[in-house]
């Protein structure tokens, strides 16, 4: 039954935490304010890597974290832990409410899962509400993670997240996260995630310098999609971003045949490009390989680029 799948996954979600981020964008709301130059380039691709990676990283990375890839799809993560995840929920049979379960993560810090079962039917269903507390956990040596992640069962193929300050420290880069996404098991292999009012994404860049410091909001409607098989993740989005670093709004599209497609064992995209549109301007990102990426920049909105560099992955994120 796909209400038992999906919640199944749900809450292994959640436990799993303690035991080891294409729709159209909603068209209400702001739209593009910024002026791409470049002056302003690289604040902008910096911004909407780092609030694409948010969103993934946000939903995800507490679902997967120590799993290869630094974008690794709920997708993959879900069908690589179905089996475990139906072992988990029948060890732990919760009643009403039951936790917090608090576990030690693999490598230091503690995670407290609570799991409330609403209709006490002591079966994953509809209303279920599963939380979960990172308290400097590591479950690999250089990330910490760190805050609350709701997860509402909503239907039987929809549940909300909620992130408060849920934040992700590594040695390169430091993401903090707030707000809430809709995730939406679309089909067997796939799930779209879409915000629900603004999900801010408070993101510093420690490896360059001067460090990167950056707001980017992910709008109301903002959205993602993730298909998975065969051990590569494909990514389409579309919705509007705000940065404060480059000091407006922007639209990000992925073009339909032009996806951003991942394989499991990388850590960065290695095919796929995205669009940054501006009130005048407009920023192409193409994907060259899993190491770097072309930036065309058309400042005067004409249809040919001005300017074209080539950055790696790194640099970016």
């Amino acid at each position: 039954m796909r209400t038992r799948r999906w919640l199944l996954n749900a809450v292994t979600a959640a436990i799993l935490v303690t035991l080891g981020a294409c729709g159209g964008g909603g068209d209400d709301g702001p739209v593009p304010t910024l002026v791409i130059t470049a002056a302003n380039r690289d604040s902008v691709a910096h911004a909407t890597v780092a609030g694409v990676w948010g969103l993934t990283l946000g939903v995800t990375a507490p679902l997967a974290t120590g799993s290869p890839g630094a974008g690794r799809s709920m997708v993959a993560w879900l069908q690589t832990q179905r089996q475990q995840a139906a072992s988990a929920v029948q060890r732990e049979r919760p009643t009403a409410v039951i936790g917090p379960i608090v576990e030690p993560c693999q490598v230091s810090g503690t995670t407290a899962v609570t799991w409330n079962d609403a209709d006490n039917n002591a079966t994953l269903s509809v209303g279920d509400v599963l939380t979960t507390v990172a308290n400097n956990c590591r479950q690999v040596a250089d990330e910490t993670t760190n805050g609350t992640m709701v997860i509402t069962v909503v239907s039987d193929t929809v549940g909300r997240v909620a992130m408060t300050d849920l934040s992700f420290d590594t040695p390169r880069h430091a993401m903090t996260l707030n707000g809430s996404v809709r995730l939406q098991d679309v089909s067997t292999n796939a799930v779209q995630t879409t915000t629900e009012g603004a999900v801010t994404v408070a993101v510093t860049l420690k490896h360059l310098t001067p460090a990167f410091i950056d707001t980017v909001k992910l709008q109301d409607g903002f959205v993602a999609r993730e298909t998975y098989g065969n051990g590569e993740t494909v990514s389409t989005m579309d919705g509007l971003l705000e940065s404060t670093a480059a000091g407006g709004v922007v639209r990000l599209t992925t073009p339909t045949n032009t996806p951003i497609r991942q394989f499991d064992a990388n850590d960065y995209p290695y095919a796929g490009s995205l669009q940054i549109t501006g009130q005048k301007g407009m920023l192409q990102m193409t994907v060259l390989s899993a190491n770097d990426v072309r930036l065309d920049l058309d400042a005067d909105s004409n249809g040919s680029f001005e300017s074209t560099s080539t950055v790696t992955w790194d640099w970016l994120l």
